[in-house]
């Protein structure tokens, strides 16, 4: 009987307690089913960040890579530049020297006379008296030996006959080669510019190279005809193709018309030579009038 009422007793609160432990149970099986899908979520989410910094640790090096070729080629780019600066450098600076060079080579031949020797002192200082004297006709340069007459005020226009304003100037000339000057030859020049000789001018002169011989040809007269030995003094002429600055379109410029007259060393042979400083002039030669051309229609050369 007791045990019977024992056992009665007991039903109820072994169903409470089988319950109870079923709902543990299913909250410990809740749990853990939760658990497991978290962890599962986590794991998934470690492995794409894992490959994400893969990606980036790849794309990293791709670019530190690339830096280093991109730095590699500045570099080559610069030391081409410093290069390509340092030969133009050496360029320029032989480009100097060579400028250098040709400007000393230009002052030099500007420097040269025909004769190869500077003037005395006692004859530079005649002509250079001379020139003052005469400015308007006359200019003298001290480093190549010569005296430049103005062909516009020594002769008229289209002729090489001398003008009479122009004869005691030459005059004064003889008389210093003659004394101071004695011991030097003298080579006469003409020149012109290139206008283009035209209408009655052309039957004495032919071209601007007949016109500059005959003046020259002309001022040699003037010279021996004032007692310079003959054979001291050389004529020439080369028309309008030395001039002294560039002709104009119409060829009309009045500095190119010119007769220089250079004083050079003695090239005679021996025995042949003119008169030494101190000796006696020789006797006025006669010389023949040049060729007038004829009265006309002429322009100033």
């Amino acid at each position: 009987m007791t045990t019977l009422i024992a056992q009665t007793s007991s039903t109820p609160r072994t169903r409470r307690l089988g319950m109870l432990c079923a709902g543990v149970l299913a909250i410990a099986g809740s749990l853990l089913g939760g658990c497991g899908g978290s962890n599962n979520a986590l794991l998934e989410a470690n492995r794409a960040l894992t490959d994400r910094n893969t990606a980036l640790t790849q794309q990293n090096d791709s670019l530190n890579r690339l830096n280093q070729e991109l730095q590699a080629a500045l570099a080559a780019r610069d030391r081409a530049i410093a290069e390509l600066q340092s030969l133009v450098a050496d360029l320029r600076a032989g480009r100097s020297g060579m400028e250098g060079q040709l400007s000393d080579m230009e002052m030099r031949l500007k420097g040269l006379n025909f004769g190869n020797m500077a003037l005395d002192a006692e004859t530079d200082a005649a002509l250079r008296a001379l020139a003052a004297q005469h400015p308007d006709l006359l200019e003298f340069d001290s480093v190549r030996g010569l005296l430049r007459f103005r062909a516009d005020v020594t002769f008229d226009s289209g002729s090489d006959k001398v003008k009479d304003a122009a004869r005691p100037t030459l005059r004064q000339f003889a008389q210093i080669l003659n004394a101071a000057a004695a011991r030097y030859d003298v080579r006469i020049v003409g020149h012109t510019d290139s206008q283009p000789i035209r209408s009655a001018a052309q039957r004495g002169h032919p071209t601007n190279m007949h016109l500059s011989c005959h003046r020259s040809i002309s001022v040699r007269n003037e010279l021996t005809g004032n007692g310079v030995a003959a054979e001291r003094v050389e004529a020439a002429g080369r028309g309008e193709f030395d001039p002294l600055v560039p002709n104009t379109s119409s060829g009309n410029t009045p500095r190119n018309r010119r007769v220089e007259v250079y004083l050079t060393r003695p090239s005679r042979a021996a025995g042949t030579a003119g008169p030494e400083v101190g000796s006696a002039p020789s006797a006025p030669a006669t010389a023949p009038a040049p060729t007038q051309p004829s009265k006309g229609d002429e322009i100033m050369k």
